[in-house]
């Protein structure tokens, strides 16, 4: 019989206790409580009733590489006296629940052979293999078995990453959390309280270590990690006018974003699915608080985006029709508008303030460029970017819609 036990546990986690996820994905910076949080959650459901559950990770050479430590700490911590922990399982008297410890690379013959797995929990999963993937997930098979992975991304294509949070299914809960629901909770040592804040002096290391961001980045990328880090952490005046940059969704997995500045200055941003252009310009509407005299809103007119531009325009609102493709002002450099616009951000990159979001420091540090037969800069298209495994760069765009002037005047240094 399954015994009453009291654990305080993290909201964010709570998708660990639902049995309907296939797979469940939770990656981050340092200090998120993403091992203690599912060490709990499965001690926690093993109390409850039988489980076999697989402990895993790319290489594990003994039981010290694996976390058989971390649960055997956690079952001390919270007297769980059922639970008998021996050299390589840990087996619950009451419900017969048992954890294994495997590694994937050197175990393969007998990965394959572990049967009747009904959850199988995937430390430090940026380093699996895509080998190893298609190794493990076909053999944790069970009907309602889970895979649980967690994770700190070490490339902007880690195999895990793109397989389960990039090409998401439906069947697949995925969320990233960082040390800020320590913080919140009261549950963040003042030791790594201290180690973060020193860590802010390197921006990014601190991107990697903290916000579980991707270490490096593409020699082709057009503007630079630390260079939006740093714009995300400046604090400006908000000084000037204010503008709004729409990038309307075209397609199912698409996204509508609104994105406002004042001056130089974030003020603020929404998101939102695919829908109908009335509805997305009564939302538009709301967002600029029926401002016709003090706002600029700036429409990626491209498809439906046109749609967007001419009813606002019938509103009364002063709207400015971007075209992506549209001629560059400076045709010789550059053989469209958006590629002039994005390396127009890179530019004025260090003087303007953005708002901290992992999605927009994502989108905004992985789009690449290259040179046309012209020997022209050009930004790669949304198509090409997708191909490399992201998502539609909706934020991003919107962000270059907003800051980038309709027409891109050219930037002239003075030596």
């Amino acid at each position: 019989m399954s015994r009453r036990i009291e654990v305080d546990f993290p909201k964010a986690y709570k998708e660990l206790f639902n049995e309907s996820w296939r797979n469940i994905i939770y990656y981050g910076g340092r200090g998120g409580l993403k091992s203690h949080s599912v060490a709990r959650a499965l001690l926690l459901r093993g109390e409850k009733k039988k489980l076999r559950i697989l402990c895993t990770r790319e290489l594990q050479k003994s039981i010290k590489d694996s976390v058989h430590k971390l649960l055997s700490d956690l079952i001390d911590e919270y007297e769980l006296d059922n639970y008998i922990v021996l050299k390589e399982t840990i087996v619950n008297t009451d419900t017969g629940t048992e954890f294994i410890f495997r590694g994937v690379r050197n175990n393969v013959t007998e990965i394959k052979s572990t049967e009747g797995v009904d959850i199988c929990w995937c430390e430090e999963a940026h380093a699996m293999s895509e080998a190893s993937i298609d190794v493990l997930t076909p053999t944790i098979r069970k009907p309602g078995s889970q895979l649980i992975w967690t994770f700190n991304r070490m490339t902007d294509l880690d195999p895990v990453y793109v397989k389960f949070v990039m090409n998401k299914a439906h069947t697949t809960y995925a969320r990233q959390i960082n040390y800020d629901v320590a913080l919140k909770l009261g549950w963040f040592p003042d030791v790594l309280q201290a180690e973060m804040e020193a860590d802010k002096a390197n921006p990014a290391l601190f991107a990697h270590k903290w916000l579980g961001e991707p270490l490096g980045q593409a020699e082709m990328a057009v503007i630079g990690r630390t260079a939006i880090l740093e714009a995300m952490q400046r604090d400006i005046p908000a000084e000037g006018e204010i503008v709004v940059g729409v990038d309307v969704a075209r397609m199912g997995s698409d996204r509508t974003v609104f994105y406002k500045r004042k001056g130089l200055k974030y003020q603020a941003s929404k998101v939102f699915g695919k829908t109908r252009i009335p509805a997305i310009c009564d939302q538009l509407e709301q967002f600029v608080k029926f401002d016709k005299e003090n706002t600029t809103i700036k429409v990626d007119d491209t498809g439906v985006g046109g749609g967007v531009t001419d009813e606002m325009k019938k509103r009364g609102y002063k709207t400015i029709a971007i075209n992506f493709g549209g001629k560059a002002n400076d045709p010789d450099k550059y053989p469209n508008w958006i590629s002039e616009a994005w390396f127009y951000m890179a530019e004025i990159m260090p003087e303007i303030q953005l708002n901290f979001d992992s999605d927009l420091l994502m989108e905004l540090s992985t789009r690449h460029w290259k040179m046309d037969t012209k020997e022209r800069r050009t930004i790669e298209s949304k198509g090409e970017y997708k191909k490399r495994g992201y998502r539609s760069p909706d934020l991003a765009d919107a962000v270059v819609i907003c800051y980038a002037p309709a027409k891109v005047e050219p930037i002239r240094i003075i030596f």
